[in-house]
């Protein structure tokens, strides 16, 4: 979908209003009272997107917000106080496992390091230290292993650390920025202004076939943006980038695009201009988050604006659980949560 088609899209469907809606633990009980407030409405009233069933959840909900005609349910992962550990710009999920980088203050060597805590229904437990990273910018999964880039000493700039279940270990060069794809043993990798395949044979990088030789020249407006991963689903790669804002504009334009597995344009989402920050693709969404506790829900197939919404939190970095349901960093509370879309 082209950026102006999006645009009007958006223009003509978003409310103009948003509804806060306030942060409580606990609330409802047994008796189910909403505890969040609804929020924005959805471009042209699309109907409400058939879901897959999900199991039922004993723990009520920390909060609950509307997104169009769809309720999303918020729920805290307690078990670990995360407050004085957690600081990452990234969060991947191996099996039960949640992993993200640490405050450089949490430990002697002032590094940041790589965690995890295991998680089961709305608790998280068994915290572990995987070793320093020395960065906490890029981290990927391709649902086997999980990679992070380390940068915690001279030695090791730039080096590719697999952890593979059992232990993490130093292996060869990072590579770029990479999305592991769920249903292959292959990364894709974007390397300067290239979207490449590749694949991992003990611990070095493999060059398969190259998706698009230069995305700088699929668009005239790509000639000042920088690609970087974000996901794979369902053989297609999910990729950022930022529009450079125009004369009359005051703010860079967040975008997701996507591409098949042979590097054509599927679809792309304009994401929110506020203090923007992460994405996420389920099941049946591509989800954009703002620092103001905003959110932006369309629906993944047809890139069509299903709603808005605006809570008490601040998510910073989202990542798919399984199905629809995603966890969240909130970088100011520094918790995760849970959040059922």
């Amino acid at each position: 979908m082209q950026k102006g088609i999006l645009a009007k899209r958006i223009a003509a469907g978003l409310l103009t209003g948003l509804v806060s809606a306030a942060l409580v633990t606990g609330c409802g009980g047994g008796g189910g009272k909403s505890s969040g407030g609804s929020g924005g409405g959805a471009a042209n009233n699309p109907p409400k997107i058939e879901t897959p069933a999900r199991a039922p959840v004993s723990t009520p909900p920390t909060m609950t917000f509307k997104f169009g005609e769809t309720e999303a349910k918020v729920y805290e992962l307690t078990g670990v106080d995360l407050k004085n550990i957690i600081r990452t710009n990234r969060i991947v999920m191996l099996g039960d496992d949640i992993f993200f980088h640490t405050d450089t203050k949490h430990y002697e060597d002032k590094l940041q390091h790589v965690n995890k805590v295991t998680l089961k229904n709305e608790t998280i437990s068994n915290l572990v230290d995987l070793g320093p990273s020395g960065d906490i910018h890029e981290m990927t999964t391709n649902g086997k292993i999980v990679l992070w880039q380390s940068n915690r000493k001279a030695t090791e700039k730039d080096k590719l650390v697999i952890y593979d279940g059992k232990e993490a270990k130093v292996a060869g060069k990072w590579s770029g920025s990479p999305s592991g794809d769920p249903d292959s043993n292959n990364f894709y990798v974007l390397w300067g202004h290239e979207l490449r395949e590749q694949t991992l044979e003990n611990g070095e990088w493999k060059i398969g076939k190259k998706l698009i030789e230069d995305y700088q020249k699929i668009d005239p407006e790509f000639g000042r943006v920088s690609f970087k991963s974000v996901c794979v689903k369902d053989g297609e790669i999910y990729i950022r980038y930022f529009l450079p804002k125009k004369d009359n504009e005051k703010e860079d334009t967040p975008m997701l695009i996507a591409f098949d597995k042979n590097g054509k344009e599927l679809r792309r989402y304009e994401g929110i201009k506020d203090l923007p920050r992460g994405w996420a693709v389920t099941d049946n969404y591509v989800i954009h988050s703002g620092s103001k506790g905003d959110f932006r829900v369309y629906d993944r197939k047809t890139a069509k604006l299903l709603g808005e919404a605006k809570i008490e939190m601040r998510p910073f970095v989202l990542w798919t659980k399984t199905g629809n349901d995603v966890i969240a960093y909130d970088d100011r509370a520094k918790k995760l949560y849970r959040i059922d879309f």
